[in-house]
């Protein structure tokens, strides 16, 4: 590989990614009189997973009793803690409960409101696997967080740099002191002395999933390359979503209509994959409970119908299923003063019909989709990982999730523990040095560069395509033995493969490699813990072990 030019910066704070967990790291370090340095792959406050709308609203969970009195945050904290099965840090979910209203509270402070109802309190409705109304609505998913967080982080003077692709963690004798990253022929060295990694988002390890394609699996790739902890890789979020004309998420309360799931041939086919005691109304009016799948509860069988039927080759031309309401009586069901949908109707309604489809009248195709990934780098109470000097916030981040995950609380998760990571590195910080930015820095990641070996792009994106194949049949929703093994053996072919240096460099090249690899190293992250797990918990479902083990198996949660 040819030497790229070396250059070197210097800040007190490095925060990695922009999307709503790094932009409230950076206010947090900024506020505490840190120095940050806030860099992004994309456009700052516009880029990146948080950015990326897959849904009409976005869904943000306090337990302020605002629809509910009896709503508190002991209540949210057992929500989550049922959620998770045993599978979540009980000291991070509470700290989610007790600090979810101070982080909706910063968010209208600058400047961003939630929907509320003509006299002035807040919407709200019942979110996946909760118990209580807590789920605060943001329209137009969670790009008005971007905006506000992104106004603030300007107004603070922190310093961004975009356009950056971040390569590694920069660790030396044991600690977190910095990352490399790269642009325009450049190797930088960004020395910190702290590091807050907030790149979360993997699911693009599969052909259908619902985030933008320059999420990679970034962060776990290089919070593993570091050594720093994983765990929860196992636990993937899939869900039913529109698939055209473009990606769109059903939202649990859509479930409540009781829907008609036909294949290509518009014929009636969860029966065939669902025990013959269950009746399909019962089956789909499960869904109603939870946006993705979950092997807790018969719901499951809707996605392990809709699965299996479009392999069997019962899709449409387009590799999908139709859903339709056309025998939804709406009218009776929006008297109904417990109704979920009614009020979240209005936005669905008109958020399809922009999309050209009229939910009354036409049938839509979906399918299932990769989203949010629970687990990640795994962090105590101040963000801090196992690895000193590094902080992780948001998706990356391991321990406030567990097998399941409450609706609604991925974002406000972001900012309880974007804020955490900030403070607290902001105050490691003050006791820390800079190293040094001796060759001997570059030279350890110029030698990892090297070797990913350049291939021409088309031949990257074939193998990515050949990847996301082999994770879409083994990964998505039904895993067994047999099916894990060849993942991880076509991972490791396509490693190897990798390696091999078949073209001159260009910046290019070394971006589709790096982004790759990134998939690869996620990919096995999810298939290694995903076997090792011989039992069927929440999102995790092996066909060949679909019972819950009476253990818990928590590893150290």
């Amino acid at each position: 590989m040819a030497l790229m030019k070396r250059a070197c910066i210097q800040t007190e704070v490095l925060v990695i990614g922009s999307g709503a967990a790094g932009l409230r790291a950076a206010c947090a370090a900024r506020e505490a009189g840190a120095e940050v340095l806030l860099v992004s792959k994309g456009r700052t406050a516009q880029s990146g997973g948080t950015y990326y709308s897959v849904a009409e609203l976005g869904a943000f969970n306090v337990p302020d009793g605002a629809l509910d009195p009896t709503d508190s945050p002991e209540v949210f904290y057992r929500d989550i803690m049922d959620a998770a099965l045993g599978m979540a840090d009980p000291r991070l979910a509470r700290l989610v409960a007790e600090e979810a209203e101070l982080a909706r509270d910063y968010l209208e402070q600058c400047g961003m409101s939630f929907r509320k109802n003509p006299d002035g309190t807040y919407m709200c409705y019942q979110g996946c696997f909760s118990t209580k109304p807590r789920s605060h609505i943001v329209e137009n998913h969670f790009k008005p967080v971007c905006a506000a967080l992104g106004r603030r982080v300007a107004d603070d003077g922190i310093r961004c740099m975009d356009g950056l692709t971040v390569t590694n963690l920069l660790v030396r004798d044991g600690v977190c002191c910095g990352a490399f990253a790269t642009a325009e022929g450049t190797l930088y060295a960004l020395l910190a002395k702290a590091v807050v990694l907030a790149v979360g988002g993997g699911s693009t390890i599969f052909t259908r999933n619902m985030y933008p394609d320059d999420i990679s699996g970034d962060g776990y790739a290089m919070g593993s390359r570091a050594g720093a902890r994983i765990t929860n890789m196992e636990f993937v979020q899939i869900g039913l979503g529109l698939a055209k004309p473009k990606v769109n998420l059903l939202g649990p309360q859509l479930w409540e209509a009781l829907p008609r799931l036909t294949n290509g041939r518009h014929e009636p086919f969860i029966g065939k994959y669902a025990p013959s005691s269950l009746s399909e109304e019962e089956i789909v009016a499960a869904k109603y409970k939870h946006f993705p799948f979950s092997s807790r509860d018969i719901s499951k069988y809707v996605e392990i119908a809709v699965e299996n039927e479009i392999r069997s080759g019962g899709a449409t031309e387009s590799g999908n299923v139709y859903l339709d309401f056309l025998h939804t009586d709406f009218e009776a069901l929006f008297r109904d003063p417990e109704s979920l949908l009614a009020p979240m109707w209005p936005l669905t309604y008109q958020r399809f019909l922009e999309m050209g489809l009229d939910l009354y009248k036409d049938k839509i195709e979906i399918a299932c989709f990769a989203h949010a990934v629970n687990g990640g780098v795994k962090i105590d109470e101040n963000a801090l990982s196992s690895l000193p000097g590094l902080y992780a916030a948001g998706e990356v981040a391991s321990g406030p999730h567990g097998a399941d995950r409450l609706g609604g609380n991925m974002m406000v998760t972001c900012q309880v523990f974007g804020r955490r990571a900030g403070l607290a590195a902001a105050e490691a910080a003050k006791k820390t040095a800079l190293v040094e930015a001796a060759p001997s820095l570059y030279e350890q990641e110029e030698a990892f560069l090297a070797g990913l070996g350049m291939y021409a792009e088309e031949e990257t994106g074939e193998m990515i395509r050949t990847l996301r194949r082999t994770c879409d049949k083994t990964l998505m929703v039904v895993r067994d033995e047999a099916g894990l093994t060849e993942c991880l053996h076509t991972i490791d072919t396509l490693d190897a493969q990798l390696g091999r240096n078949t073209c001159d460099f260009s910046a290019a090249r070394l971006e589709a490699a790096l982004r790759l690899k990134n998939m690869l190293t996620t990919a096995r992250l999810v298939a290694s813990a995903a076997l090792e797990r011989r039992e069927s918990r929440g999102s995790h479902y092996r066909s060949d072990y679909p019972q819950i083990s009476k253990e818990t198996m928590e590893r150290g949660f």
